[in-house]
C-alpha cells in the first residue's frame, strides 16, 4: 500500500478548476496556502492561454483539511474524495492534474484507481451470477 511522503501530508493542496472539460482537480506541494493560490492560478492560467483572472478557482483545500473532513479508512485517499454521504464516498476525484514529480501522490491515485476498478469488476461479476 502507497502512502504518501511526508512532503505531501505537510505541502500538498488541492484546488478545483473548472475548465472547458469539466472539473479537475489540480494538486501542488506548496509551502503556504496563499503561495499555493498563487501557484495554481498562475500555473494554470499558463495551461489554460487565459489570464487568473479569468479562471474559475475554487474550493483550495490544504492535506490536513481534506484528511479532516473526508471518510475514507486510509487517510491518504482522502485527498481525491470530492464528496460523501454519511461514512461512503459518492464522489472520487476524476480528473486529476498533478502539478508535483512526488511519485507518492500519483501512486497513491493508480492504487485507487485500481481498487476502483477491482471493485466495478466484482459487481459486474455478481450481476452476471445473479442473471443464471
Amino acid at each position: 500500500m502507497t502512502m504518501l511522503s511526508h512532503d505531501c501530508r505537510v505541502s500538498l493542496y488541492r484546488i478545483i478548476w473548472e475548465s472547458g472539460e469539466g472539473s479537475v482537480q489540480v494538486f501542488a506541494l506548496e509551502s503556504t496556502r496563499d503561495a499555493a493560490r498563487r501557484f495554481f492560478e498562475a500555473t494554470i492560467a499558463l495551461i489554460a492561454g487565459r489570464p487568473g483572472i479569468d479562471l474559475e478557482l475554487y474550493n483550495l483545500v490544504s492535506y490536513r483539511d481534506l484528511v479532516d473532513n473526508g471518510v475514507s479508512e486510509d487517510e491518504d485517499l482522502r485527498v481525491f474524495e470530492i464528496g460523501s454521504r454519511g461514512d461512503v464516498v459518492t464522489v472520487w476525484a476524476d480528473k486529476p492534474l498533478f502539478l508535483t514529480t512526488d511519485p507518492t501522490l500519483v501512486g497513491k491515485w493508480a492504487e485507487l484507481q485500481a481498487e476502483r476498478a477491482a471493485q466495478a469488476a466484482r459487481v459486474a461479476m455478481r450481476r452476471i451470477g445473479g442473471e443464471r
